[in-house]
């Protein structure tokens, strides 16, 4: 009595109609690579205005704290350390809105050539981000 094989022969062209699927057109790969390199330029962007807007905010606290420890004014009477810390708070969500801007046009460029669409991620993130400073700043603005 013969062994059986474990792996009967497959029929040979239901193998190579196996394999034509598999295979990815090179124009697939370079978008799918052009999308991943959105992805990591946006999340760059996100980090960059996010560093950005933290600065911002804490060089208002600790200017503040140095003015009202040394009980003085600012040197320049309109160029206090709420208008310092909003000027970098706003330059990095006008930052951010850019790049989402750019990374949205630049997908719809891309999804013309794809056959998939793909959920980003990142642009969420920048969205969220952006709502929330959107609300800080919204709040920090004096209501008198």
């Amino acid at each position: 009595m013969e062994p059986q094989p474990l792996n009967p022969p497959a029929d040979v062209s239901n193998v190579a109609a196996a394999e034509k699927k598999k295979k990815i057109s090179k124009q697939e790969l370079s978008v799918d690579r052009a999308r991943l390199a959105q992805e990591r330029a946006l999340l760059a962007w996100v980090r960059t205005a996010t560093t950005l807007m933290t600065f911002g905010f804490a060089l208002f606290k600790f200017l503040e704290a140095q003015l009202a420890e040394n009980h003085r004014q600012p040197l320049l009477g309109f160029i206090t350390p709420r208008v310092i810390g909003l000027t970098l708070l706003l330059s990095g969500f006008v930052g951010l809105a850019l790049s989402v801007y750019r990374h949205i046009r630049v997908m719809k460029l891309l999804d013309q050539y794809s056959k998939t669409k793909f959920f980003t991620p990142a642009l969420l993130l920048a969205y969220l981000i952006m709502v929330l400073i959107a609300l800080l700043v919204i709040g920090s603005l004096p209501y008198n």
